[in-house]
């Protein structure tokens, strides 16, 4: 799956016939993450074109990422519960502008499955997956530590010392990504996605999870809040911004809700 490059380069983006094009076939799957194959055959068409062609080289993880990210976007709106919640200004603070890298933010994570229930999930998740459409997972891949949608469960395991695991098959990729991982350390239920407007949530202290962009590909990790910066918002949205420390490298970014379009979103649970 490999970890996003880290040099400092652009951030890739799809251009907008692309996006008509794969939202076109997102509806076709009825948000359903579409066969390998598709977003093979879609990479490979996107790097022929001729904006593209000698230039750029489109993988096929960066399709995929984009599949993920528009079906998060879709099931925030037709998940989306009003709340209401206490604001609480938090004072605003440029010293640190000159170092922000505006990225994406993520509402809080709760407490990890615990492992009694974890074990018969997982002995399950294939049926329970079929039967309940909310119940979906994700996982941490042990070769780049980011986490991604779970496909189905292949297999599982109980070992002699330590927790069960499972074989996991992740969603868009092919038998050959399939990863034996812990269940209660490395799945958990699927992360909702939640809007700009709801910024209020995020507080300082909180466990997140939220993208990591490199030049070619972004990728969620999970990360801690370490300040909230409240600004008014205005017709693009939230201008609050978050310091945010990634758990997997100690890297420090600023997040930026009104930087986010509908490939780059927030997810929470």
């Amino acid at each position: 799956m490999g970890r996003p490059p880290s040099n400092g380069g652009p951030s890739f983006r799809f251009m907008q016939y692309e996006v008509t094009e794969m939202d076109a076939i997102l509806q076709e799957h009825h948000n359903m993450m579409p066969a390998r194959e598709v977003l093979v055959s879609l990479a490979e068409k996107f790097s022929e074109s001729s904006e593209r062609k000698g230039k750029i080289q489109v993988q096929m993880k960066q399709v995929w990422n984009w599949f993920q990210n528009r079906r998060y976007a879709i099931r925030a709106k037709s998940n989306k519960a009003p709340m209401k919640l206490n604001i609480t200004p938090m004072p605003r603070d440029d010293s640190a502008a000159a170092r922000s890298v505006p990225q994406q933010v993520a509402a809080p994570i709760p407490d990890a499955v615990p492992a009694t229930t974890s074990a018969s999930s997982a002995a399950g998740a294939r049926r329970a997956t079929s039967e309940n459409s909310y119940m979906e997972f994700e996982a941490k891949s042990g070769r780049d530590g980011a986490w991604y949608d779970v496909g189905t469960f292949q297999s599982h395991r109980y070992l002699d010392k330590g927790d069960p695991e499972v074989l996991v098959r992740f969603a868009g990729f092919g038998p050959d990504e399939d990863e034996w991982l812990n269940v209660c350390k490395h799945v958990r239920q699927r992360s909702l996605p939640c809007e700009a407007s709801e910024c209020v949530a995020v507080l300082p202290g909180d466990l997140i999870l939220c993208f990591q962009e490199g030049k070619d590909q972004a990728l969620y990790f999970d990360a801690h809040v370490l300040d909230a910066q409240r600004r008014r918002h205005d017709v693009r949205g939230c201008r609050c911004r978050f310091l945010v420390r990634y758990d997997h490298d100690q890297s420090e970014v600023y997040l930026c809700f009104f930087l986010f379009n509908f490939e780059m979103h927030l997810s929470c649970f």
